[in-house]
């Protein structure tokens, strides 16, 4: 069934494609483009075919951030004082991207502002495109930040970085997004070729390697060494059984690209 809110495709190479898909209204976040967020999220995490994810808005903008009236109206209906981060709220069904099995890309195609700067950070990585600018503005709106823009932006960027850009709600450009690491990479012209060939780079690679990689590192600056270890000793002997590591023992010594499958 097609959606309303959001394009969404999963291509032959296993590249998901989720976009935000309100261009008229600069992806403006919905509780109903939440839900199909959500809904891709599903999809792709029982699609053993996918690979990677890219995540995207449609149009001139990334995404720029909650619909005022749809966040007014839902903050109005709230009564148990848990905001727009309560309970099954779409700010948690846009935070679902966190919960990929694969590794997913935020391409800032134009403008993340608010919690669609939330939103992007998300993602697993992120590539800003150079005339784009990105910010946290919550306070600028007189609210409090919310869609874990506390939590994940000190975690990226450092606790003295993300104080300045919470406080300030101002917004920064590419080049300092990339300075403060708050992006992985910049493009300009070429903004869709460098989120492909990323995408592709990461799709190459043995899938189940790479979702038992991001399980490693889901949680782990919660662990300790010894912790990693024991973490990365299971995973590495799972992936040592697999077909795919044969392949990829096979592909070098025979100087060849691996062909791997998921197995």
């Amino acid at each position: 069934m097609p959606f309303a809110s959001i394009l969404f495709d999963v291509d032959e190479r296993g590249i998901a494609r989720i976009v935000l898909n309100r261009p008229e209204r600069r992806n403006a976040m919905t509780p109903e483009m939440g839900a199909e967020v959500r809904q891709a999220v599903e999809r792709v995490n029982t699609d053993d075919a996918a690979r990677v994810a890219v995540i995207s808005g449609a149009g001139g903008a990334f995404c720029s951030g909650a619909d005022l009236e749809s966040l007014a109206r839902e903050a109005g209906l709230r009564k148990d004082g848990a905001g727009l981060g309560g309970e099954g709220s779409f700010y948690r069904s846009f935070l679902s991207i966190a919960s990929l099995r694969v590794p997913s890309i935020a391409a800032i195609n134009g403008h993340a502002v608010g919690a669609g700067l939330c939103f992007a950070l998300g993602a697993d990585l992120r590539v800003m495109h150079e005339r784009a600018k990105a910010g946290m503005t919550f306070v600028r709106l007189g609210i409090h930040p919310g869609m874990g823009g506390t939590w994940n932006l000190p975690r990226l960027v450092g606790p003295a970085a993300a104080a300045d850009l919470l406080y300030s709600g101002r917004l920064l450009g590419a080049a300092e997004a990339l300075s403060i690491g708050l992006v992985n990479r910049v493009a300009g012209d070429d903004f869709d070729e460098v989120v492909g060939e990323l995408a592709a780079q990461i799709a190459a690679c043995a899938p189940l390697a790479v979702r038992a990689l991001k399980e490693s590192l889901r949680d782990g600056a919660l662990r300790s060494l010894e912790e990693a270890l024991d973490v990365e000793a299971r995973a590495q002997a799972m992936t040592f059984r697999t077909a795919d590591a044969a392949e990829g023992l096979a592909a070098l010594l025979e100087k060849r690209p691996p062909r791997f499958q998921g197995r």
